[in-house]
């Protein structure tokens, strides 16, 4: 037999030697399995590790094996155990495509909050010899379903897990750094801001070695310099020259605004750290005059979840800034 192993060695399960595993680089919480059959069917498999502070385990996890659509169709699916902590449900449906499928999801409760939830999903084109090999194969699933087994370490899935449900709660606010600019930040990020340069600069509360920075310039505009989407592409490519600059990304925005994102990774040697700035430049044309609002968020790389995950809030709360 081989092994499934899943979400840095979260979930794993064993399966026939002759099924093959297709694991995802970008994404360990995924994996697709295929069988003897070839190409189709697919088995999809995903893992999610969640921090539920208020976890009550009396319901054998129910709130978690039942989404909100399984609930209202089918309130009555049976919870089974596969030890005192790991609990499962099966069910079919007949997709919109004509297709069948089948589902097991798995969930577990690790230490105190953390729960672990892994969902199976098989869909094939039911009918004759189709429907034959795929029984065969549900028919092992299931045997190798209840061998299945939860790692009782604390992996990286579930550091990321704390680590969004951390950013989850943060508290924000609404910051002005100066008239017609406003954004929000955390609550608890001491802000420096000078209003004559215009310039802002945040700690990120309990790390020494990240910030967030926000500087602003203006270019007064030639009569025949014209702002537009190609004129933004030829800056972009320009950074693009550095090829140490990753993920550049171009977008128009509201109100004839333009932004540019990208990140550069910079090694400190004598500190032996790898700090990943992330840039997002922002271009208003106003009045005959280019304004510049250019962010930086500076932590150290692969570090921390918390630092990794906060790009994304970032980048959320950066996109929905009030330029006046």
């Amino acid at each position: 037999m081989n092994t499934l192993s899943l979400g840095a060695k979260s979930f794993e399960m064993p399966i026939n030697e002759k099924w093959t595993v297709t694991y995802f680089k970008e994404d360990i919480s995924r994996a697709e399995l295929r069988f003897e059959t070839g190409e189709y069917p697919v088995l999809g498999v995903k893992i999610v590790s969640l921090d539920d502070p208020k976890l009550d385990i009396s319901d054998k996890l129910k709130s978690h094996l039942f989404d909100p659509v399984l609930l209202e169709t089918n309130p009555n699916l049976e919870i089974k155990n596969i030890n005192n902590n790991i609990f499962w449900l099966e069910y079919e449906a007949n997709l919109e495509s004509g297709e069948k499928a089948k589902v097991w999801r798995i969930a577990t409760l690790l230490r105190v909050r953390t729960v672990r939830i892994v969902t199976l999903a098989l869909s094939w084109m039911s009918g004759g010899e189709a429907d034959i090999e795929v029984k065969k194969i549900l028919n092992e699933l299931s045997t190798n379903i209840q061998k299945c087994n939860f790692n009782k370490d604390n992996t990286d899935l579930d550091k990321e897990a704390l680590a969004l449900a951390k950013i989850s709660r943060l508290k924000f606010k609404l910051v002005t750094p100066w008239e017609g600019l406003s954004l929000r930040l955390p609550n608890s990020w001491p802000l420096e801001i000078n209003k004559k340069d215009k310039t802002m600069a945040c700690k990120i509360v309990g790390y020494d070695d990240a910030m967030f920075f926000l500087n602003f310039d203006e270019i007064l505009l030639t009569n025949n310099m014209i702002i537009s989407m190609e004129y933004m592409q030829k800056i972009a490519s320009n950074l693009g020259a550095d090829i140490n600059v990753k993920n550049i990304s171009l977008q128009a925005t509201k109100n004839n605004m333009y932004l540019i994102s990208c990140y550069k990774n910079e090694e400190i040697k004598e500190e032996n750290l790898v700090l990943k700035n992330c840039f997002w430049h922002f271009f208003a044309l106003r009045d005959e005059k280019l304004f510049r609002l250019n962010f930086t968020y500076a932590f150290p790389e692969n570090k921390d979840f918390f630092l990794d995950n906060l790009v994304d809030t970032l980048d959320i709360n950066i996109k929905n800034l009030t330029f006046l």
